[in-house]
């Protein structure tokens, strides 16, 4: 899908969204975005841009990378795998100070 556009694959699919997009992908599939990545269990989910996020279901590989506002380079970046206790399954983590937090809380923060 294009900018600000929606990709969604099933089972062992792969969709791709580009800025402020969403993909998501089922079980097993892989899902990148320039906005927010979703997948199932066993899945790989990447987005890269600011206030982007990322969540997957149990034995997910979540990617996410934040970049400069000056000249969208890389600035922070991690990979982390939902384990159901540190990473929790389908709850969607951000990036702030390089460091992944629950990207619901954190925009609870923001409207206080």
């Amino acid at each position: 899908a294009g900018e600000s556009g929606a990709a969604s694959a099933g089972e062992s699919g792969a969709a791709s969204a580009g800025w402020k997009g969403a993909a998501s992908a089922g079980a097993y599939g892989a899902a990148v975005s320039k906005g927010s990545a979703a997948v199932g269990k066993n899945g790989i989910a990447c987005a890269r841009g600011n206030n982007c996020k990322v969540k997957g279901g149990l034995g997910a590989i979540l990617v996410i990378a934040e970049e400069n506002d000056y000249d969208n380079n890389i600035k922070d970046w991690k990979v982390f795998v939902v384990d159901g206790e540190k990473v929790k399954a389908d709850t969607y983590y951000a990036l702030k100070d390089g460091e992944i937090v629950d990207a619901e809380n954190q925009d609870n923060e923001k409207e206080d």
